[in-house]
């Protein structure tokens, strides 16, 4: 059974972004029973209406998915961040390719985690970030360290207008 974790920081509530209903699901109900102090804001199964709610209501913590309908989390990534700097954005993805890991970490996430983790990997997560520490799981994390390691490139950031 999962154990109840003090939120460290300022983070008191959550939105999820995740087009697949059993997973929206299984992530509230982890959130509420794992952090009863972590407040649920909302969630929603389509990028555009999950982006929406997040600029309206400035949750502390964005858990996303990267296949959305009609706009992805890496574009989400991007536009929260760039709105709101301080916002903690946890990828959750089974798309582990090496571009959307690069866009990821280029574009500030706190955290990536493959959907095949297990939940002990996303409690990690959640308390790394609740404690303004990255989380990356570690099957990325070689992928990570390359990335960062690499020169910066001259191409336009992802994203940018």
């Amino acid at each position: 059974m999962a154990t109840s974790y003090p939120l460290y920081a300022r983070m008191k509530t959550v939105y999820i972004i995740e087009d697949e209903e059993i997973l929206r699901d299984l992530l509230s109900t982890f959130i509420a029973t794992t952090y009863p102090d972590l407040e649920l804001l909302g969630m929603t199964g389509d990028g555009g209406e999950g982006i929406e709610k997040c600029i309206e209501l400035a949750p502390d913590l964005v858990i996303v998915d990267i296949q959305l309908p009609e706009v992805n989390g890496l574009e989400i990534l991007h536009r929260l961040k760039s709105n709101f700097p301080k916002i903690k954005i946890l990828i959750f993805s089974g798309k582990t390719t090496y571009q959307s890991v690069k866009i990821a970490v280029n574009g500030k996430a706190d955290g990536f985690i493959n959907k095949i983790s297990g939940i002990e990997e996303l409690e990690q997560a959640i308390n790394a970030v609740s404690k303004g520490e990255e989380f990356f799981s570690p099957d990325i994390r070689d992928e990570v360290a390359r990335i960062r390691a690499e020169p910066p490139g001259r191409s336009r950031p992802p994203f940018a207008r």
